[in-house]
């Protein structure tokens, strides 16, 4: 049934089928020094094959230390998210690729449109928690420095991004504690988390292993994202897919935990079932969004925030096919109550971000956070009076009461209700008018600054794996 939740007694079995996997097969941790560490604390390891067993001592102990309330804040220390009273929107990322504002074309992105899209984020109001979203392609292989920075200069909500080797983490932990004020605000009050993906089932990659282990030894709020592939890195059913997301993900829950108590961690999930006939991953199926309302699911039954893939589209452009798409997708995340949904801007099955599409999408979080309002509930005495008032045949349009409330509903603010002469007579497209939306809101916004000193150090560390010709 549409809206039911994930029942308690399903996630419950899905806990237990992973708890059996764990148990009996394991997941491969291929670093050698990392297995080194699970095997001194009590992990059941076998060195030749990689696999790490986990005993169910260690999962009572992980899930003790486990943080329940982890909270990203604004750079000011502003209250942070995910919020209470529902879905928090987050930008997606991070594609080497950009369809061009102006021309609609794709091309490779760099580092202009990083500071672009983190700056037209930061203008939108629907979008809560900002990533660069694209890759500086002109940067080099440290171009996720330099994307941190740029996120933590131009945006004062809170961001989301990940260094590709260990040896850079520390750079950015050193950028993060720059512009909190120190380590200890930092903590307190963090701004940042990171992100990394396993390949599914049961293996990350030797440099995401050693870069969420020095993440969590500073402590940094540390994301596990599922890429679960339905069909392909997983079983092709939705629920057998759920207990992949799921596995992979507790694994992690349970190693970082008993290395490093109390780390901060989300629960996160980008996953897809595969297009069988084309063999290509959707990312505007429903299932998408079926799916990640399932980890969600599964990130409550545990108690952390979750992180979740929707508002995601295989559309080329921006057409009927992206809102049919982005809507399907997040509508399941909404009402699983999906603490962070995953997607503005992305387009072309998340290979690449367009403006346009981030403007459009910042609209329809917008209605899709007022539907989710829901009709409310509230004393209906003046309602009753009115209605016996203007039976029958009457007109509420009069009456100070609609004069009062009308403004609660929504208004679009780029949708078109005009009526069909007024529409015609405009001739602008919505994509047309997103376009120019985004000319307007680049060349209007101006992000809160940082201090003259924090920057500095922030091109400090950059420079030191750029080189001196770095700069702002």
């Amino acid at each position: 049934m549409l809206g039911q939740r994930l029942p308690h007694s399903v996630a419950q079995r899905v806990h237990e089928a992973s708890i059996e996997i764990l148990s009996e097969v394991g997941f491969c941790v291929p670093a050698p020094e990392v297995l080194e560490r699970l095997g001194d604390a009590g992990f059941p390891v076998d060195h030749e094959s990689q696999m790490v067993r986990v005993a169910p001592d260690l999962l009572e102990k992980a899930l003790e230390t486990l943080p329940r309330d982890v909270k990203l804040h604004g750079r000011a220390g502003e209250v942070g998210v995910p919020q209470a009273d529902g879905s928090c929107f987050m930008g997606a990322g991070t594609p080497i690729n950009v369809l061009d504002p102006e021309t609609g074309k794709r091309r490779p992105s760099t580092r202009r449109d990083v500071r672009r899209l983190v700056t037209l984020q930061d203008a939108l109001s629907q979008v809560d928690v900002v990533r660069p979203t694209v890759t500086a392609t002109d940067q080099g292989e440290c171009s996720d420095l330099v994307e941190i920075a740029e996120l933590l200069r131009l945006t004062d909500k809170p961001v989301v991004h990940r260094v590709l080797s260990a040896e850079r983490v520390d750079a950015a932990v050193e950028m993060l504690y720059a512009v909190a004020g120190g380590k200890e605000a930092f903590h307190a009050r963090p701004n940042f988390a990171t992100l990394y993906c396993p390949i599914s089932p049961g293996y990350f990659t030797p440099d995401n292993v050693r870069c969420m282990m020095r993440w969590a030894q500073h402590g940094v709020p540390l994301t596990l994202l599922s890429m679960a592939m339905g069909g392909a890195s997983a079983p092709v059913t939705l629920l057998g897919e759920l207990v992949v997301i799921n596995t992979d993900i507790l694994a992690w829950v349970v190693a970082l935990q008993v290395l490093f108590p109390g780390t901060p961690l989300l629960y996160g999930s980008v996953s897809a079932v595969l297009d069988m006939r084309t063999g290509l991953l959707p990312l505007g199926a429903p299932e998408r969004g079926m799916v990640n309302g399932g980890a969600a699911a599964m990130a409550r039954f545990y108690g952390i925030p979750s992180m979740c893939g929707g508002l995601s589209s295989d559309a080329k452009e921006l057409d009927a096919q992206s809102g049919f798409e982005k809507a399907v997708t997040a509508v399941p995340l909404l009402l699983e109550g999906t603490d962070i949904i995953y997607g503005v801007g992305a387009v072309d099955a998340g290979s690449s971000i367009s403006y346009a599409q981030m403007v459009l999408d910042d609209e329809l979080a917008a209605g899709l956070r007022r539907m989710m309002e829901g009709v409310g509930s509230h004393d209906l005495e003046e309602e009753i009076a009115l209605i016996k008032a203007n039976t029958p045949r009457g007109n509420f349009l009069k009456e100070k009461h609609t004069r009062r409330n009308f403004r609660r509903h929504w208004q679009p603010g780029i949708l078109s209700r005009d009526s069909y002469e007024a529409w015609e007579e405009k001739g602008e497209t919505i994509e047309a008018f997103c376009r120019r939306r985004v000319r307007e809101l680049l060349e209007e916004h101006q992000p809160s600054p940082l201090p003259a000193d924090v920057e500095a150090e922030l091109e400090r560390v950059v420079r030191r794996h750029l080189g001196p010709e770095f700069h702002f």
